[in-house]
């Protein structure tokens, strides 16, 4: 799931398997008709592959050097704290 760039030591998930732990580890309630399952699970796959990506974009540009320490932190605080609708 995790591939660290030998080269710089750099961070980076591995998107799909990512999606694929998070849909595998959640628990979706069986009372719910078949299509309101599927829609779920996928809603969470998709939220969880782009949030990886989204990671991964600030990685890179961090170990890049194209943005500061202190931004970096301040991003990684605002990833942690924002929803996907919000970005």
């Amino acid at each position: 799931m995790v591939n660290p760039d030998r080269d710089n030591n750099n961070l980076k998930l591995d998107q799909r398997k990512f999606a694929e732990m998070v849909v595998a580890s959640h628990q979706v309630a069986d009372d719910l008709d078949p299509e309101a399952i599927v829609k779920r699970k996928l809603t969470l796959y998709l939220t969880a592959y782009y949030l990886a990506e989204r990671f991964n974009n600030l990685e890179d540009a961090h170990f890049k050097g194209e943005i500061s320490n202190d931004h970096y932190q301040k991003l990684l605080q605002q990833l942690k704290d924002d929803k996907f609708g919000d970005w």
